[in-house]
C-alpha cells in the first residue's frame, strides 16, 4: 500500500465493517494523527522552514553523529539561533537565562518532532496487558539502548476519552560530554499545544532510572551554573531537594524508560495496523526508511512477541 494514501485505511466508513472489539482503532487513528498535524503546524507557523534546515543541519553533520540520534539538541538550538532568534518562545518580562531556558524549551520540542518526521512519522499503540506489565517493571535502566533503538523516533499513542494522546521517545547524543539520552516528550495536553509538550531527558546510565534521574538533575544544575556564571555544590544527600527531585523525575518516568526497552527488544513485534481493515500492510517493522516527505502517520499494534 502507498504511504501517501496510508490514512484512507482508517476513513470513518470503515468503522461499520470492523468486528466490535476494533472499533476504536480508526478512532484514535484519525485523532493521533489530527493532534500531530496540529503540532507541525503550530512548530512550522512558529518557525518557518525550519524543518527543513534541521533536516539539512543533519545532512551536514554526517557520520560526526551517531545513527541512532536524527541530530543533537544544540544543533537545533544553533538554527533557531541563526534563524529564528526573534521567534522563541518569551514570556512578558523575561530577560537572560529565562529566555535561554525558554530557547532551549523550543528546541527540545523541535528534536522530538523532527525526529519522529524524519522516521517516517510513526505511531505505536502498545497492547494493554503489556502497558500493566511495563507499569511494574522496576527501576533499571537500559544503557544499552542506542544499540538497539530501531527508529529515530517513535510516538508512542493510546486511546483517550478526548480521542488521543501520546509522547515522542527518541535518543539524543550530548556531543560535549559524550554522552546518550532518552528523551522523553509527553503529548497529553486536552487539545494539541506546541507550547504544553515538556521534554524530559534521562542519562543513560547509573543502572537504575532513579540514578539516572539524579545524574540528569546535577547535570541541569551545572548548566544553570554556567548559565549564571556561579558554582555551587549541590546537597545530595537523602532526603535532600537532588534526592527528592531525582526520585520525581525518576517515578514520573520509569514507565517511559520500560516502553522504551521493551520497543526495542525481540520482545514485542509490532504489526501494521491498517491490516486490521483489510488493507494490504505498508511496511514490516522495523520499517524501512521513507524516501521523500510522507505526511499520514503509520499505525503499529505492538504486543508480545509469539
Amino acid at each position: 500500500m502507498d504511504r501517501d494514501t496510508y490514512a484512507k485505511s482508517f476513513a470513518k466508513r470503515r468503522e461499520g465493517e470492523l468486528a466490535e472489539q476494533f472499533r476504536w482503532l480508526p478512532r484514535m487513528y484519525r485523532a493521533a494523527a489530527s493532534r500531530l498535524e496540529k503540532l507541525e503546524r503550530q512548530a512550522e507557523r512558529q518557525f518557518p522552514g525550519a524543518f527543513d534546515r534541521l533536516d539539512q543541519a543533519r545532512e551536514t553533520a554526517g557520520g560526526s553523529i551517531p545513527t541512532w540520534c536524527w541530530l543533537p539538541v544544540a544543533h537545533v538550538q544553533q538554527v533557531l539561533a541563526d534563524h529564528y532568534p526573534h521567534r522563541t518562545t518569551r514570556a512578558p518580562g523575561a530577560t537572560g537565562p529565562g529566555l535561554a531556558v525558554m530557547a532551549a524549551g523550543d528546541a527540545a520540542r523541535l528534536q522530538a518532532i523532527g525526529a519522529w518526521r524524519a522516521a517516517g512519522r510513526h505511531m505505536v499503540n502498545i497492547h494493554d496487558d503489556t502497558v500493566l506489565e511495563l507499569q511494574e517493571a522496576g527501576d533499571r535502566m537500559p544503557a544499552d539502548l542506542p544499540q538497539r533503538w530501531p527508529l529515530h523516533g517513535l510516538y508512542v499513542v493510546s486511546e483517550a476519552p478526548n480521542g488521543a494522546l501520546g509522547a515522542f521517545l527518541h535518543l539524543e547524543w550530548n556531543e560535549q560530554e559524550r554522552r546518550a539520552e532518552l528523551r522523553i516528550a509527553p503529548d497529553i495536553a486536552p487539545t494539541a499545544a506546541l507550547d504544553r509538550i515538556p521534554v524530559q531527558p534521562l542519562h543513560l546510565e547509573g543502572g537504575t532510572v532513579t540514578e539516572a534521574a539524579r545524574r540528569t538533575v546535577l547535570s541541569f544544575h551545572a548548566g544553570v551554573d554556567t548559565v549564571l556564571g556561579t558554582e555551587t555544590l549541590p546537597d545530595i544527600s537523602p532526603g535532600s531537594a537532588v534526592d527528592e527531585a531525582a526520585r520525581m523525575v525518576g517515578a514520573k518516568n520509569a514507565f517511559w524508560v520500560a516502553a522504551a526497552d521493551w520497543l526495542a527488544s525481540a520482545r514485542t513485534t509490532p504489526f501494521d495496523a491498517a491490516v486490521v481493515t483489510g488493507a494490504e500492510p505498508a511496511d514490516q517493522w522495523p520499517p524501512a526508511k521513507v524516501r521523500g516527505t510522507v505526511r499520514a502517520p503509520m499505525l503499529w499494534l505492538a504486543g508480545p512477541a509469539g
